[in-house]
């Protein structure tokens, strides 16, 4: 048995779509004069063009990369001006958070503001906008909570207070999960993954509307309009284009995956020193509950030796309490014991029923051995 739900930190590729692509021709390289690779290069045109066509970017730039890190890197770094001031918020991705926290130590100035809940509030942002704020990144859709921040209000009152000011928000958790118009919403850069939307690993991309300049972060060829150096993914594009492809025709998921949420909060209800952390506003694949006194990582393993993957938060901040958890306002002893179960179309209610079941079964286990301690 394995009963998979930490799908916000990777999901399960369509393997059809990956079997499908090595059998046709579109391992060229793009960048080639002949009709194989013009094929593919055209192929790869014809994405690019779906994905922004699809998330409302009605004009501007898109850059293939290789993951939603990159892309964050790159869009905060498009934003970078000497002697620049830049705001963002302590519970984004390493990925945005880190790079701030590394432009700091290069002497940039960086503010930094705190959720009230769950949430970003557009006030709190644009209080900290100067005359001299080069750009605001505040990410769509919390990636530890499923909180779905209001950046479209964020972007107006950032906007009031400096119309020069950019703005970058980070999309990953969100692509698929919620409705997007990225011209609505306002931004300059938003970024995208394909493997959170069960394309593969490798391949993520930055968004930049309104004539805004994208960067170079690698630097040598002439590949992706001069925007990122090197050999395009072309397997790991054309599985993105696939997954977008079906991801948008599915209005069904959405609703499948609401109905799943539901049971699982009914039932994380009915055991003892469940804490569940719903946001105001969520995705409904993310969702988050702390019990009091037990070690999120061992109830992880737990459930893991039975088949049954969950998550502790961050994938890529394994083994460490969570930052985002902390900053949300849980308490350290829940911030401890702390999960995130992450939902695809493709969990079914059993799924559910089962992980709860062994959840209830595992918390009072840990609390029996931790009593006698």
């Amino acid at each position: 048995m394995e009963i998979y739900l930490d799908n916000a930190a990777t999901t399960k590729p369509y393997i059809d779509t990956v079997t499908a692509y090595h059998s046709k021709d579109g391992w060229y390289n793009p960048s080639a004069a002949y009709k194989g690779a013009e094929a593919v290069f055209s192929e790869i045109k014809k994405i690019r063009q779906t994905l922004a066509q699809s998330l409302g970017a009605r004009d501007g730039a898109c850059v293939f990369t290789s993951g939603g890190t990159e892309a964050n890197n790159m869009a905060v770094l498009s934003g970078w001006r000497k002697g620049g001031h830049y705001v963002t918020s302590t519970i984004e991705h390493p990925s945005v958070y880190v790079m701030f926290k590394h432009l700091e130590q290069q002497g940039a100035q960086v503010d930094y503001v705190t959720p009230r809940g769950f949430h970003i509030e557009p006030e709190d942002v644009a209080a900290l906008v100067r005359e001299e704020t080069a750009l605001v990144s505040i990410m769509h859709v919390n990636n530890e909570t499923g909180a779905l921040n209001d950046i479209k209000n964020i972007r107006r009152e950032v906007r009031a207070k400096n119309s020069n000011t950019l703005f970058h928000a980070d999309g990953v958790q969100a692509l698929l999960k919620t409705p997007i118009d990225i011209y609505d919403l306002g931004v300059d850069y938003y970024t995208v993954s394909a493997h959170k939307i069960h394309g593969l690993k490798g391949t993520g991309a930055l968004l930049a509307l309104n004539g805004r300049t994208i960067k170079p972060v690698l630097l040598g060829g002439s590949q992706e309009s001069v925007l990122r150096a090197g050999t395009e993914n072309t397997l790991g594009i054309q599985a993105f284009g696939e997954a977008l492809r079906r991801g948008f025709a599915d209005t069904a998921t959405l609703a499948h995956v609401e109905a799943l949420r539901s049971a699982l909060i009914f039932g994380l209800g009915k055991i003892e020193g469940a804490v569940v952390n719903i946001p105001h506003a969520f995705v409904p694949h993310i969702l988050s509950v702390s019990f009091e006194g037990i070690r999120a990582e061992v109830l992880v393993r737990l459930l893991g030796d039975q088949g049954i993957y969950i998550g502790t938060g961050a994938a890529c901040s394994r083994g460490k309490v969570s930052r985002v958890i902390l900053e949300c306002g849980i308490k350290r002893s829940l911030a401890d014991g702390t999960v995130r179960i992450s939902m695809s179309d493709n969990n079914t209610a059993d799924d559910i029923q089962i992980c709860l079941e062994a959840l209830e079964k595992a918390v009072r286990q840990l609390r029996r051995f931790s009593h006698r301690g």
